[in-house]
């Protein structure tokens, strides 16, 4: 079992433990005290709902299963981005919805967390929380970014 599947695994086990399903959809983002303040993202997601939604790793492939923009780490997660849209829409839901994310980029450079956060403030209206985890491979060696999501809808 690689680390990829294992982080999965716990994120999971993670998930069952941390959200309950309740009455209403409602997320709330927050930063408490004794944890810094991070400006791309929230350190803990609390989630009321009745639905939990868990969006397995999108990556840079077209409906066609082609890889998009092979070679561009940014312009994959352009593409990512827009998966994670289309699978929690599919649902009824929408990128507000979402609670947590984890990212995973090949050969991860710090640097890389600048605009990485600024993509995810961008298509994001509420920051939620996110684990970034650099990585030596994903599942095709084209592709560079992976990012799942866990959702909470009405």
């Amino acid at each position: 079992m690689n680390i990829l599947n294992i982080l999965r695994i716990a994120a999971l086990l993670a998930a069952f433990a941390a959200f309950p399903a309740a009455a209403d959809a409602d997320i709330r983002f927050l930063n408490p005290e004794g944890l810094f303040k991070p400006s791309t993202f929230s350190q803990i997601a609390v989630t009321e709902g009745d639905k939990i939604v868990y969006i397995s790793g999108q990556t840079a492939r077209d409906p066609t299963s082609k890889i998009v923009a092979v070679g561009d780490v940014k312009g994959q997660a352009e593409k990512v981005f827009a998966n994670l849209r289309t699978a929690i829409e599919s649902v009824g839901g929408s990128m507000g919805d979402i609670a947590k994310i984890t990212t995973f980029v090949v050969n991860l450079k710090p640097d890389d967390r600048v605009w990485i956060g600024e993509m995810v403030k961008k298509h994001f209206p509420k920051l939620p929380a996110h684990t970034l985890v650099g990585i030596s491979a994903l599942a095709a060696p084209e592709l560079l970014i992976e990012i799942e999501a866990i959702a909470v809808l009405d």
